[in-house]
């Protein structure tokens, strides 16, 4: 499939894509077509999921390529260990949010108090 299909097909921007690419995410040697453009396969739309499944866990690209570059060298407890490292970053992430929200939700409760 073409860039443009890959896109629509995966909600990723081409923009995005190319980054990823340059990024070393995605593999930039795809097979070209007669016409020179690249073809990708299916394999990059897991992998698309897998990079866009990974941001929404809080991983930066950096890590997310780490675990697709170490990923198949990786024991299951390994994977397993960084996977409960990130699960604790979250955790903390959102503790830090809803301690920010109660403070927030304090101030707006001195505000509405008339005088």
């Amino acid at each position: 499939m073409l860039i443009s299909e890959l896109s629509r097909e995966t909600g990723v921007s081409k923009d995005t894509i190319r980054f990823y690419e340059k990024a070393g995410l995605l593999d930039a040697t795809y097979k070209r077509g007669d016409n020179n453009y690249r073809q990708y396969d299916e394999e990059v739309v897991e992998r698309l999921a897998f990079i866009r499944q990974g941001k929404a866990l809080g991983f930066t690209l950096s890590e997310i390529k780490k675990a697709i570059d170490e990923w198949d060298t990786l024991s299951s407890q390994d994977k397993m260990q960084m996977t409960r490292i990130k699960i604790e970053e979250v955790d903390e992430k959102i503790r830090q949010l809803q301690e920010f929200r109660h403070h927030l939700v304090e101030k707006l409760k001195r505000l509405e108090v008339p005088g």
